[in-house]
């Protein structure tokens, strides 16, 4: 018999990366099915690599992939409708994540899931609750928003790094997600604490046209940055 010990940090790790498996109450998690068909195999790959002494690396790579398969397997089970398996769901939401500044296609993720392009935006759809693209751009948002306030990157280079393909468009897209352009969006979490950055003056220009065009646009003071 075989005792695998897996740090909670690691599934709280995982869960903070892919919020969509996020589990409550870890102790939920204790108690595998028994007939788990990768975790039985995996503990006997794993006393074997101990009896042969190979290095550490093995295991932590084990960990995350237990830890994954977990995760998954349990939002999986909790839910009523059908949908990617978990590794699949892992190969597809890292794929997207590590390639956020190139242009994704529905067949590049399809390709990763192993499927086809239709079969690939039901299945997606039905373990995420978001078409694929919906979830690539809601990947790109966060990690722009991450930067914004993190990084003194020009705005425009922001929304390159984040895949889209130009300033209007990162300017469009943010404002529909947010409510507030990525000038906008900066400027408040400056006034916030945020330290300072410096402002991209295409994308101030971008705001300021932006700003002209709403009613009642004429009888507000326009600012321009520091």
């Amino acid at each position: 018999m075989a005792f695998i010990a897996l740090p909670p940090q690691h599934f709280r790790d995982y869960a903070d990366e892919h919020p969509e498996v996020a589990v409550d109450d870890l102790s939920s998690l204790e108690n595998p099915r028994v007939s788990d068909p990768v975790v039985a195999p995996m503990a006997y790959d794993l006393l074997r690599a101990q009896e042969a002494k190979i290095g550490e690396g093995y295991a932590l790579r084990a960990a995350h992939y237990l830890t994954a398969h977990l995760l998954h397997s349990h939002h999986g089970s909790q839910s009523n409708t059908s949908g990617l398996k978990p590794e699949q769901l892992i190969l597809v939401t890292d794929y997207m994540r590590k390639n956020l500044s190139e242009r994704i296609t529905l067949e590049d993720m399809a390709k990763e899931a192993l499927l086809s392009r239709y079969y690939f935006i039901r299945q997606f759809t039905a373990a995420t609750g978001k078409t694929p693209m919906q979830y690539l751009t809601g990947l790109r948002i966060e990690a722009a928003c991450h930067l914004l306030i993190t990084s003194d990157e020009l705005i425009s280079q922001i929304g390159i790094r984040c895949g889209f393909l130009n300033p209007e468009s990162f300017a469009r897209v943010f404002r529909k997600h947010l409510g507030c352009s990525p000038l906008q969006y900066r400027r408040r979490n400056f006034e916030l604490g945020t330290p300072a950055v410096d402002v991209d003056p295409q994308a101030q220009a971008l705001a300021l046209t932006d700003r002209a065009r709403r009613p009642g646009a004429s009888h507000e003071k326009t600012s321009t940055a520091e």
